[in-house]
């Protein structure tokens, strides 16, 4: 079986010789069109962070990422009757496996769900970002006329903000910050309402120039009553952690910062604006079963279109070309193709 086989942070090759995967009772066996490569796969790739939660060991000894896809259905395990082989299905595995021709996926609804015959195997193999992306708009409860920043505009956080357009919120300003002036043009194109790069300016002033300065006896804000931190903490980029600036940003009653970006390493952050506001701090990690199903229904009705955020496709065999080019600043989604099929966009 061809497969990509994660070896150390900065390198992952290509392999040809891996055992195929049988499926357990209760899974499916899916062969792999389209393949994502994630956030926290890029984090592992830097410097293996979620190394242990992010792989899947074949016989040889292979580890093997990939944890959002698409394909078909080429096996049923002992017990599976609601499904049928040809099926066409996104996958998703807590411990990788994605990233090769075959995948055993079980069979539940937080991890195999149909998709609809108007949506292409690489739209689908970006349901599982956007299924995170509504479960942080759910938590988040956005009110009317409120203004909503998102730190990191990568495949989540557009997922984000295509998610409050979809659902129709009227919110206020949407502010997409980020390090890469690529990602923020495609903020705009699903959109936010303004964009800030750190690297040219001070997001604390410019997001309260956009929003409205607030100054009172808890302090000081920017207005902004939701902010999505889809970026964590990303050792390399210099300056304060966005969670220490969203305290700073956060308006100074009733604020709500929703937490999905993953942490290469403990961070120190100043916390006072914590006890100073009163905001509340909500982590999210996945999303309801639901909320998958809404992600390809969103993509079927053309109210949320994945294809643009589609920035870079390769073929598995050059899993360690893609990876490189996940990292670099022209990216927002690389998506590995497995099979002929998903190299072409509908």
């Amino acid at each position: 079986m061809r497969t990509a086989n994660y070896i150390r942070p900065g390198a992952i090759e290509f392999r040809e010789d891996a055992t195929c995967p049988t499926p357990a009772a209760g899974e499916v066996l899916v062969t792999v069109e389209a393949c994502g490569i994630c956030g926290s796969d890029l984090h592992m790739y830097r410097n293996d962070t979620y190394r242990e939660s992010l792989v899947r060991s074949t016989p040889e000894g292979y580890e093997v990422p990939g944890h959002e896809f698409a394909g078909r259905i080429a096996a049923l395990g002992e017990g599976v009757t609601e499904w049928t082989i040809g099926e066409r299905v996104v996958g998703v595995t807590g411990l990788g496996g994605g990233m090769a021709e075959l995948v055993a996926v079980p069979v539940n609804p937080f991890q195999l769900v149909r998709i609809p015959s108007e949506v292409s195997a690489p739209e689908a193999a970006t349901t599982e970002p956007l299924a995170d992306a509504l479960q942080m708009v759910r938590k988040a409860e956005i009110k009317s006329g409120e203004n909503i920043l998102v730190f990191g505009a990568g495949i989540i956080g557009l997922g984000v903000i295509q998610a409050i357009r979809a659902k129709g919120i009227e919110v206020g300003r949407v502010v997409a910050v980020d390090v890469h002036d690529r990602r923020l043009e495609k903020a705009l194109e699903v959109g936010a309402t303004d964009v800030l790069n750190p690297k040219t300016c001070d997001v604390f002033e410019a997001a309260a120039a956009i929003c409205g300065r607030e100054d009172d006896y808890r302090g000081e804000s920017a207005n902004v009553s939701v902010v999505f931190d889809c970026a964590g903490y990303i050792k390399h980029i210099p300056g304060p952690p966005p969670l220490e600036v969203a305290l700073h940003l956060i308006a100074n009653r009733d604020g709500r910062i929703i937490c999905f970006g993953g942490y290469e390493d403990r961070m120190l952050i100043d916390f006072g604006y914590m006890i100073q506001k009163e905001p509340v701090i909500i982590g999210s990690n996945g999303y309801a079963a639901e909320e998958l199903v809404e992600a390809l229904e969103l993509m079927r009705t053309g109210a949320v279109d994945r294809r643009t955020l589609i920035s870079h496709r390769f073929p598995l065999d050059q899993v360690s070309e893609a990876f490189e080019a996940q990292g670099r600043p022209d990216a927002v989604k690389v998506m590995l193709t497995v099979t002929p099929e998903a190299a072409v966009a509908r």
